[in-house]
Formats: structure tokens, sequence, C-alpha cells
């Protein structure tokens, strides 16, 4: 059992922050890291936060490897972390509990089993420093989040298959909205878990509805038209 905690903790650690670490790496090559499903892995990491915690408490002192008690001292900030860019990309209540649920339960693994002790000190600091400002984003955005609602309409792929446009309806409710046409390049990653692609090229921003009566084509692969005008791909 102890072998299995220990193996469930490394599986908890890389989900905790496989996106922080993704973003941050992604964005300095110019690229978009994202989760394939954020709503399935906040429910991943939430039954595996409170699976090893349950263990602990039935088994008793299943993570005493010192690698894993290591893990148990930085997880706690990491899932505080994780839980803010969970909630930014999709703040829905179930998101919201998940990344909770998890977050309280590495809050246990980190006073229970962390070491070093000067290491596990400063986690617990850091982390109750970042507890209010995390709990006023979650009820902002699990109040205001679904407010502004973006939704393609339309894709247009070009001639030869490198690029393709989306027409997007972007919706701010009471505050109006746009009609956005950006250019992505067929290139980058895809995963069971996740997909990294490059930054979208924004070529139009529009009244809202626009994209109603839009006339959009390519003219080739370096050119787009949109109501007559000529966009150039860069």
């Amino acid at each position: 059992m102890k072998k299995a905690a220990s193996i469930l903790m490394w599986l908890l650690f890389i989900l905790t922050i496989l996106y922080p670490s993704g973003v941050l790496m992604t964005s300095w090559f110019g690229y978009d890291f994202e989760l394939m499903s954020i709503s399935a892995l906040a429910a991943i990491i939430a039954v595996l936060s409170a699976g090893i915690v349950v263990c602990d408490c039935v088994y008793k002192n299943t993570l005493e490897k010192k690698g894993v008690r290591i893990l148990s001292a930085v997880i706690l900030p990491f899932s505080l972390i994780n839980a803010v860019l969970y909630i930014f990309a999709c703040p829905k209540i179930l998101v919201i509990a998940g990344v909770s649920i998890s977050a309280g339960c590495c809050c246990y693994l980190t006073a229970e089993y962390g070491e070093p002790p000067a290491l596990k000190k400063i986690a617990l600091t850091l982390s109750g420093l970042m507890v209010l400002p995390i709990g006023f984003i979650s009820f902002i955005f699990l109040i205001f989040g679904n407010i502004g609602q973006n939704t393609v309409v339309q894709t247009i792929e070009s001639p030869s298959g490198k690029y393709y446009a989306q027409v997007i309806d972007s919706d701010q409710g009471a505050l109006g909205g746009d009609t956005l046409v950006d250019v992505y390049e067929k290139s980058g990653i895809h995963t069971i878990l996740f997909k990294m692609e490059k930054k979208p090229q924004r070529v139009y921003s529009g009244d809202w509805g626009e994209f109603n009566n839009m006339q959009i084509y390519w003219k080739d692969d370096e050119r787009l038209i949109i109501n007559s005008t000529e966009y150039k791909i860069q």
C-alpha cells in the first residue's frame, strides 16, 4: 500500500504542475497550451488527492519515502496556482469544487508529511497568503465568469491547408460584443491530456453580430479577404 500511495503521489504532483508548467514553458516560444478537458482533469486530481488522504488515514504513514515527502512539502502552493489557472480557463462550479478538494487534501499532505521542515514552513506560509485572493477570484468567476462567451461560428481552411481562420462571436452580455477573426497555423502537438499550438494571429475585429453578413474567403495561403478587404497573414 505504501508503494501504491507513493505512485499516486507522484501522479498527483505531475498532473498538478502540468498546466502551470505547460503554460509557462510554451509562452516563451509563442505557443498556446490548452488542456483537452479541464473539467475531467479537475475531477481526476480531486479523486487522486482524496484517495491518497483516505489511504493515509486508513493505513497510516503511507508516504514515508524522502522524495515523496519533499513532494508533499511543495505540492500545496502548486495546487493553488493550478486552481487559479483552472478557474480562469473554466469558471464552472464543478471545476472550482474539484480544485478546492485537491487543494484541501494537499494542505493536509504538506502539513502532515512535508520535509524538510523549513521548506514545509515556506510552502504553508506562501499558501496561506494565497488563499484569500484565490477565494475572492473563485467567487467573482463563479458569479460573473459566464457573462462573456466566445463562440466559433465559422471555420475556413486556406487552400493548401496550412492555415485556418475562425470567425468568433464574442458576446460580452450587457457590454455588447465583437466579431473577431483569428488565423491559426496548423502546427503543434496534440495528446490525450493537452494540446500545444502556435498563438493565433488576430486579423480582424468588428461589430457584434457582424458575422451574420460577413463575406470571408481565402485568396491564397498568405491573403484572407474579409468584406472585400485583403488581410495579409504573417
